[in-house]
């Protein structure tokens, strides 16, 4: 781990939107290079198990790259983290089927934060395959 002149702001986000979320143990593994850091978190969240990994580029602090367990976010605004979370783990999201071109079929995780939706795909048909915290989010 190399020095760093300030915590991310993401950072202070996503341990902010565990803990409202109930989440005790807030804590992030974090590792830094020069061009960046990345931290990861495990643990439940509301009765289920979730895997978190947030990455981000120094040269680009407003904007911040998120899996949530098998969905990933390419880019997340950093002052949305937060309440991207809180909406998924509340029931404010939704999964969606999509296809492209009848060859490939995928489910999109999808969080409308202001005029801004963000999606995040996996490959499949069904929900069975989805973490149990996503498998009430899939839309009929």
């Amino acid at each position: 781990m190399t020095e760093r002149a300030e915590r991310p702001r993401a950072l202070v986000e996503l341990q902010s939107a565990l803990g409202s979320l109930g989440v005790r143990d807030t804590a992030l593994s974090e590792r830094w290079d020069r061009n960046g850091w990345v931290a990861d978190w495990e643990g439940r969240v509301r009765g289920h198990d979730v895997y978190l990994l947030v990455m981000g580029a120094h040269n680009h602090p407003d904007g911040v790259r998120l899996m949530l367990d098998d969905f990933t976010f390419e880019e997340i605004r950093t002052e949305h983290l937060g309440k991207l979370l809180r909406q998924v783990f509340t029931g404010d999201a939704r999964v969606v089927r999509s296809h492209f071109l009848r060859l490939s079929k995928n489910l999109d995780l999808e969080v409308r934060i202001d005029s801004t939706t963000y999606s995040a795909s996996v490959s499949g048909a069904s929900g069975d395959d989805l973490s149990s915290w996503a498998k009430p989010l899939v839309a009929p």
